[in-house]
C-alpha cells in the first residue's frame, strides 16, 4: 500500500456550501471543533484513583468572515430562520470546502442540522481602505470530515412464508384421523411441495377453544394442545413419506392463535386448521389483530 501524502497544504481558498450549493467564499473560518464534556468517578478505599468518563459531545458554532459583496444569499438564509416557525424550518446540511488555487477540492468539513445564529454586517470607517467584512455564525448538530455519513442500508424485505394449506385440512371429530376430504387436501399440498424449490417446511396445528372443562379453560387448552400436536404430526408423517429428502418441522398452538372468532360455528371451523409453510411461520402473532 502506498504511503499517504503527509505534506501540508499551502495555498488554498475555501467556500461555503448549503444543501450542495456553493453560496459564498470566505477569508476566515473558526469553530471547526468538536469536544466532549467529562465527569469523574472517585473510587473508594486508599488508592486515590479517579476515573474519567465521557458525557455528552458538543460542537462549537462555526464563524465565517467574508468580504462584503452584492450577494444577499446569507442574509436571506438568516431572515428565513428568523421569520419561520421552528417546526417548519428546513434541516440544512452545509460544508466548508477547501480548494487549491486551481479549484480542485482538497478537503471537506460537513455539518448537519445547520441554522444561522447571527449575521453581522461590515464595520464602516470613513476614509478607510480595508475590505468590508461580513460575519456569519452557524449552529449545527454534527461535524464530519468528508461527506455526510450515508444512512445504513434499508433491511431487505422479509418474505412472508407461503402457506401450502389455504384450505382447512379436515379430521374426524376429536381425532387425528384424516377424513377423505382431508386426505385429498394433503395430496394437493404434497403436489405443491413437489413443484416447490424449497426443501424445508413448517407445520403448525391449531384448534378452536372448545373442549373438556368449558370453552377457553385450562383443561380445554391442554386437551387441544395434544390434539393440535397429533394432527400436525399426522400431516407431517404423510408428507415425510412422500418427500423423504425434505425437512418438516412440527409444532402446535392449541387455540392460542385464532384467525377468526371462536364465538360462531364458522369461526370455530376456521380455527381448526393445520398450516404448512415454506418458511418460518409468524410465531406468536395473534391472527385477530
Amino acid at each position: 500500500m502506498a504511503a499517504p501524502d503527509l505534506d501540508p497544504w499551502g495555498n488554498y481558498y475555501f467556500s461555503l456550501e448549503l444543501d450542495e450549493t456553493e453560496v459564498a467564499h470566505f477569508r476566515e473560518v473558526t469553530g471547526i471543533k468538536t469536544s466532549a464534556t467529562m465527569y469523574e468517578i472517585e473510587e473508594g478505599g486508599f488508592n486515590g484513583h479517579v476515573h474519567k468518563r465521557v458525557a455528552q459531545s458538543r460542537w462549537e458554532n462555526i464563524v465565517l468572515k467574508q468580504a462584503s459583496s452584492v450577494s444577499t444569499a446569507l442574509v436571506e438564509w438568516r431572515d428565513k430562520f428568523i421569520q419561520d416557525k421552528w417546526d417548519s424550518r428546513p434541516n440544512t446540511t452545509g460544508a466548508i470546502v477547501m480548494r487549491d488555487n486551481s479549484g480542485a477540492e482538497l478537503r471537506r468539513f460537513t455539518f448537519v442540522g445547520a441554522w444561522p445564529v447571527s449575521w453581522e454586517g461590515p464595520q464602516f470607517a470613513s476614509g478607510a481602505s480595508d475590505i468590508a467584512v461580513e460575519t456569519l455564525e452557524i449552529a449545527h448538530e454534527g461535524l464530519y470530515i468528508g461527506g455526510k455519513p450515508k444512512p445504513p442500508p434499508e433491511p431487505e424485505p422479509v418474505e412472508e412464508p407461503k402457506n401450502f394449506a389455504p384450505d382447512t385440512i379436515e379430521f374426524e371429530n376429536d381425532s387425528a384421523e384424516l377424513t377423505p376430504e382431508g386426505e385429498e387436501t394433503v395430496a394437493e399440498i404434497s403436489k405443491s411441495i413437489e413443484e416447490s424449490e424449497k426443501k424445508e417446511f413448517w407445520i403448525e396445528g391449531h384448534t378452536n377453544d372448545l373442549g373438556p372443562g368449558g370453552a377457553g379453560s385450562a383443561e380445554s387448552h391442554a386437551y387441544n394442545q395434544d390434539l393440535s400436536q397429533r394432527r400436525a404430526e399426522a400431516v407431517a408423517d404423510r408428507l415425510r413419506a412422500q418427500h423423504p429428502d425434505a425437512t418438516f418441522h412440527v409444532t402446535a398452538h392449541s387455540f392460542d392463535h385464532p384467525k377468526a372468532s371462536n364465538s360462531t360455528p364458522g369461526g370455530r371451523a376456521a380455527n381448526r386448521r393445520t398450516d404448512v409453510f415454506d418458511g418460518p411461520p409468524p410465531g406468536g402473532r395473534n391472527w385477530l389483530e
